[in-house]
């Protein structure tokens, strides 16, 4: 994939709309090119000092970089006193997809992708070498696991074969995750992608049972036992023939 240009900048409005900050580019020192502009969780910090209001916009267009530098800048994010809009402008992949998820409110443009995947690193030398770098791995995963469970519906198991397919989502399915909250459609005066939570729900049950729910269905009251059984969310796939990554193509 060609670069993209990193772009680094806080936009600070003289009237009552939210501050900006544009991270565009490597998340993380570029370790090729020593990159200047390279986003980090102190340019971060010091761009949402120099912000006045009460708000800022985030806007993410990133192939990601260093795991813990994105953690870094999620919290951050996190610990400001400011409401956080995220909005992944193109791509939210890797380290940068961490950064999203710092956002109170996130926002994502139809056309727009986010890429989840383990930690992963380069290595020389022995087999004590290894061993250590793949501790490392493993406790990176942790925390980026921990990262990501903030907003994910499902379960662990899950979140985990999201991470080992090395996972492109589209809006629909990061929605439907719980990955962001809104769909953002230019091409529209009206935003009709906004799904409350009873929608993400049927979504979810669809997807899983393979049997929509309808809405309404949760008045009806009156259902036997056996029928009622059907309306419980069961997250904890046993079907092996099957992978949860696989699954992903029947998403409406």
């Amino acid at each position: 994939m060609k670069k993209i240009k990193t772009i680094m900048n806080v936009v600070n409005p003289t009237n009552d709309e939210p501050g900006r900050i544009d991270l565009y580019g490597t998340v993380g020192v570029d370790p090729w090119s020593g990159d200047e502009q390279s986003i980090t969780a102190k340019g971060v910090k010091k761009a949402i000092e120099q912000i006045d209001g009460d708000s800022v916009d985030v806007h993410i267009n990133s192939y990601g970089g260093i795991a813990f530098e994105g953690i870094g800048i999620y919290n951050v994010l996190k610990e400001s006193d400011k409401t956080v809009n995220v909005y992944i402008d193109a791509i939210a992949a890797s380290a940068a997809s961490l950064i999203a998820m710092a956002g109170d409110t996130i926002f994502m443009p139809k056309n727009a992708q986010l890429m989840v995947h383990h930690a992963s690193t380069l290595e020389y030398g022995n087999a004590n070498d290894f061993e250590k770098v793949i501790q490392s791995l493993n406790a990176m995963d942790k925390s980026m696991i921990l990262t990501y469970e903030s907003r994910f519906k499902g379960t662990e198991a899950e979140l985990r074969e999201l991470l080992d397919a090395e996972t492109f989502l589209t809006s629909d399915e990061a929605l439907a995750f719980g990955f962001v909250d809104k769909i953002v459609d230019y091409d529209s005066d009206e935003d009709d992608s906004d799904e409350s939570n009873a929608d993400i729900k049927n979504r979810l049950f669809s997807k899983y049972s393979k049997e929509p729910i309808a809405a309404e269905a949760k008045e009806d009251t009156s259902t036997s036992e056996d029928s009622s059984k059907e309306a419980v969310i069961d997250l904890d796939i046993k079907e092996p023939q099957e992978s949860f990554a696989e699954k992903l193509i029947n998403l409406i």
